[in-house]
Order: C-alpha cells, then structure tokens, then sequence
C-alpha cells in the first residue's frame, strides 16, 4: 500500500497495518549471516545448495518457501529472495502526500521496527497508532483484538473524512 502512495496521490487517507518498508525483512530473518554472506556475494549456486538442505531438515519450511514465494514467479532460492528484496518503499516514501494511519503492534512477529520507520520516512503525512498486549491488541494485525483495531482505525478515518 506505501509503494502505491507514493504515485497515487487521490487517495483521501490510507490505513497501513502494520508499516512495511522492506519486504524482505521478514524472509532474511531466518536466515543466518552466512547465508546472506553468500547471497551478497553473488554465490547462487551455494546459497540455493546450502537453503535446500535446510528445506529438508526444517519440517514444514519448504511448504511455507513455496507458499511464500509463489507471488514471485521466481525459480530459485536466491533469485525468489532477490525479487522480495525489490519490494522496499525506503527510497519512495518521501513521495507519500496521503494522510497514512500506521498500525504498530507490540510483539509484531513479521517487520518489528517498520511502521516506526516509515512514519520517520514520511513524518508530514504520517499517525503512528501503537497496539499493546495490555489492551489484547498485540501482534501482527491485532488478531484477538480486531474490534478494538477496527474502532481506532474508523476513529481516525472519521476524523480524516468530515
């Protein structure tokens, strides 16, 4: 939704839940320093090598890759992670001129720091809406507490839209 923003200026607000600015954080994360090591230096051969045999040994991970990495149209392990990282709004946000809402739950699990970092990215534009475990709100999208997330964002939505 960020990267849309940033060449799509009609909108009259925008909820982003959570803030996204890189991708590909969520996908390098479980990966050790080794093999990032490898894909910056253009190793493919090893990296795809060495992520396979990872797929065999870690239940389920090669059915979460291939879920994961199907939107991608990509055939190997480093050419996938190389398309994820294309998604980044960090060189873009600063284009951004619609009112955005960012969601910032405690304990997200998929890009901690994020929603932080793009309100920096785009400050004019930007309300950081911070979710905590006290108020059952925590964790990616506020899962247990959908009403609360909803009344929040339709609060502000009200407050965008008069």
């Amino acid at each position: 939704m960020p990267r849309a923003l940033a060449f799509e200026h009609r909108f009259a607000a925008a909820i982003v839940d959570p803030g996204v600015v890189e991708v590909a954080a969520s996908w390098e994360h479980h990966l050790s320093s080794h093999l990032l090591g490898l894909l910056d230096q253009g190793k493919d051969a090893e990296f795809d090598r060495e992520v396979a045999i990872g797929m065999k040994l870690i239940p389920g991970a090669a059915h979460t890759w291939r879920f994961r990495a199907r939107p991608y149209g990509t055939t190997g392990y480093a050419e996938t992670l190389r398309a994820v990282q294309e998604y980044t709004i960090a060189d873009l946000a600063q284009r951004i001129t619609t009112p955005m809402l960012i969601t910032s739950p405690e304990g997200e699990q998929f890009w901690p720091g994020q929603s932080e970092r793009l309100a920096q990215l785009a400050p004019s534009v930007s309300t950081l809406l911070p979710f905590t475990a006290a108020e059952g709100a925590d964790g990616h999208c506020e899962p247990l507490a959908r009403g609360v997330a909803a009344q929040r964002m339709f609060d502000w939505l009200d407050e965008r839209m008069r």
